[in-house]
């Protein structure tokens, strides 16, 4: 990421009275003692992610409790200090702590409509996908309703969107993919998520299941030849140094949701609730354009280490969305799976 956005990061840190890590105990107690409600929040991003996944938090965070009068207190927990992203839903639902950011698929165990998301080509451009976030229709549908109801509330914004996912191929398969017979004797490491296993089902490929932690090696030594997982991920994880070549399939989205607890939340006096509200609107739109910056930086890094970068042409990604896209008959019973009426709102939206 450039200095600029670094600087930018810092100095919401610097400016903002409880930032973790930099804040004396004695200021953080001070600060609690004088806040009528405290959220505990946390993820799982840190240092070494930071320049490639924007999470908007240390703006939220500032916002929020400016916003709030000074009712609000923020204590932010970064890089997985109180458990990775499957434990911290679970910690949001017992209100052990109050809020947490995790990937959309791993949000699906807790809200099966967010495997929506996942369906391939629903959405043309990353642009579409973010205005999609902010419109009424959005806010009104089941990716809001239904974790309610499981006792989450989604924060509309704050969806910390790291852009399409990326097909990248390691340095041993010696592979541009450009259409799917390119994927032909190709194992894909796949996630649990039925869309993603399905997508590359559809092509010659062979899905393998593999931990994310042992991708690296995996690819690294063979047992995987492709992955399809966002730019932010591979560089933070320095799994980009097995690749041979990108390609920019634009298949779907590396996305992440902001979840707070829903009874906590709906206890909050009403002028506090809209200042976080206002808060994440405001972290949203500084995270769209910090990632967009950090994504081109990216990709002239993954250049310039000599991976062979490669965009769809309009010729291209049409046999990408005849063979694997979301209007196929293949599609139809997951549809009906995970939310029929959402998959349809959100396709009148494009």
């Amino acid at each position: 990421m450039s200095k600029k956005l670094l600087s930018r990061r810092a100095l919401l840190q610097a400016g903002s009275a409880a930032a973790v890590g930099i804040t004396a105990p004695w200021i953080m107690s001070s600060a609690r003692a004088k806040a009528a409600h405290t959220m505990t929040f946390g993820h799982t991003f840190g240092a070494a992610t930071a320049d490639v996944m924007i999470t908007g938090l240390d703006l939220f965070k500032q916002k929020a409790e400016e916003y709030s009068g000074g009712q609000l207190l923020i204590d932010v927990h970064e890089a997985g200090s109180l458990g990775g992203q499957t434990v911290l839903p679970q910690k949001v639902l017992t209100n052990s702590i109050q809020g947490c950011q995790l990937s959309t698929q791993n949000f699906t165990p807790y809200s099966d409509a967010f495997n929506i998301l996942d369906m391939p080509y629903l959405f043309p451009t990353n642009a579409g996908f973010e205005n999609i976030l902010t419109t009424d229709d959005f806010k009104s549908s089941a990716l809001i309703s239904q974790p309610r109801d499981k006792g989450f509330e989604v924060l509309p914004g704050m969806w910390a969107n790291a852009g399409y996912r990326v097909l990248g191929v390691s340095k041993k398969a010696d592979r541009v993919i450009k259409t799917p017979d390119d994927l032909d004797g190709i194992k894909i490491r796949v996630t649990g998520s039925k869309i993603e296993q399905q997508v590359f089902n559809l092509t010659p490929a062979n899905p393998v299941s593999i931990a994310w932690g042992e991708t690296y090696q995996a690819m690294q030594q063979g047992a995987a030849d492709a992955l399809n997982v966002g730019l932010g991920p591979l560089t933070a994880t320095k799994i980009f140094e097995t690749l041979g070549s990108a390609t920019m399939s634009e298949i779907n989205f590396n996305c992440h949701v902001t979840v707070l607890s829903q009874k906590w939340f709906s206890k909050l006096p009403e002028d506090v609730q809209e200042a976080i509200y206002r808060a994440a609107a405001e972290s949203f739109e500084y995270q769209q354009a910090a990632q967009a910056a950090a994504n081109k930086a990216m990709i002239e890094q993954w250049k310039a280490q000599g991976i062979q970068v490669h965009v769809l042409s309009a010729d291209e990604k049409k046999v990408w969305a005849d063979t694997v896209g979301h209007t196929l008959p293949v599609w139809e019973s997951l549809k009906d799976r995970y939310g029929r009426e959402l998959y349809e709102q959100l396709a009148s939206l494009v």
